[in-house]
């Protein structure tokens, strides 16, 4: 695997280890509804399969969100046979979105179109929001993702994390700062300033 790839995918970890702790504004930014219930995301056969994130909604609806920092050409199979992973476990097909957060310009697909199968989901770019209520939340995982998103005044932004990082114990404030300034390279205009 090509060394870019070996760093956008650590990008996909890392974001995956931080919705472990469930952005709730952020899901509630892109649904327009409230988390009712997080769910299982491991899917173990002979290969195990894991979700980015899988929520139950206030409305029961089945919300999977997959997190992309690259255009991957395959995405469209992985979404798929995440419906069906889902759809195996709890009986039901979920609303599926791809969540980009890449710097390029977004060119994910996002269906596939065959002769006896007709599948979509949605594709979103991080950048389109204004992520103002990412900013004012009072959850540091909604704050951190917010560097990602269209913001006037990373100022303010650095300033509020600064004082919610400093209130917490050493060991998950490392954690944090580590993910932070991991995510800050995908947005490289913005790492070379607060570096």
């Amino acid at each position: 695997m090509p060394k870019q790839y070996k760093e956008l995918f650590a990008y996909d970890r890392t974001l995956r280890e931080l919705f472990q702790d469930v952005p709730r504004t952020l899901i509630k930014l892109l649904v327009d509804k409230e988390i009712k219930e997080v769910l299982e995301t491991s899917f173990p056969k002979v290969e195990e399969r894991r979700v980015d994130l899988l929520t139950r909604l206030e409305d029961d609806t089945l919300f999977h969100l997959e997190i992309q920092s690259i255009n991957d050409p395959m995405m469209p199979k992985r979404m798929l046979k995440y419906a069906a992973l889902i759809y195996e476990q709890y009986d039901r097909l979920p609303f599926q979105m791809v969540l980009y957060v890449g710097d390029r310009d977004i060119k994910t697909e996002n269906r596939i179109k065959e002769k006896n199968l007709r599948y979509n989901y949605e594709v979103r770019d991080i950048r389109e929001f204004d992520c103002s209520k990412l900013i004012e939340s009072d959850d540091i995982t909604d704050n951190i993702i917010a560097v990602l998103c269209r913001v006037e005044d990373f100022d303010r932004l650095f300033a509020k994390l600064q004082t919610k990082l400093l209130k917490l114990d050493n060991k998950r404030r490392e954690d944090y700062l580590r993910k932070l300034f991991y995510l800050l390279r995908l947005r490289p205009d913005i790492h070379k300033k607060y570096q």
